[in-house]
């Protein structure tokens, strides 16, 4: 399972969500896809810390699946994909590394430098 976690008027979840919808019917055999908006779930950003626009968890099973993306463990991807094949080659791994019993799935791709900071802490 994948949840879009957001607010359906960001910017970011619009873009995400054309990108899921773009690929749902793809990978409705491996994966459901749903949109859940942080309004209506305050305990979801409180339990999975949710803080970003836009956030895509996946789910095994009833459990939060930690991804590698080249920044170390994380439960959740904090950044709009940037397309389709995107997340089309993301719902691949996970599904492989879910039904392997993988505990850390490694992304397809590495996402470590999508954004660079400099010593201000401001994006470059």
């Amino acid at each position: 399972v994948c949840l879009r976690f957001g607010q359906d008027f960001s910017p970011d979840c619009m873009k995400m969500d054309e990108v899921l919808s773009s690929a749902a019917q793809a990978v409705e055999q491996a994966c459901a896809i749903y949109a859940v908006d942080l309004r209506e779930v305050p305990e979801a950003v409180a339990e999975f810390q949710l803080n970003a626009p836009a956030q895509l968890m996946f789910f095994f099973r009833g459990k939060p699946l930690e991804l590698d993306l080249g920044r170390g463990p994380q439960r959740k991807i904090d950044f709009v994909l940037s397309s389709r094949q995107e997340f089309l080659d993301m719902v691949e791994a996970v599904c492989r590394g879910a039904q392997q019993g993988m505990h850390l799935i490694v992304a397809p791709r590495d996402y470590s430098m999508q954004f660079r900071y400099d010593t201000e802490g401001s994006v470059a």
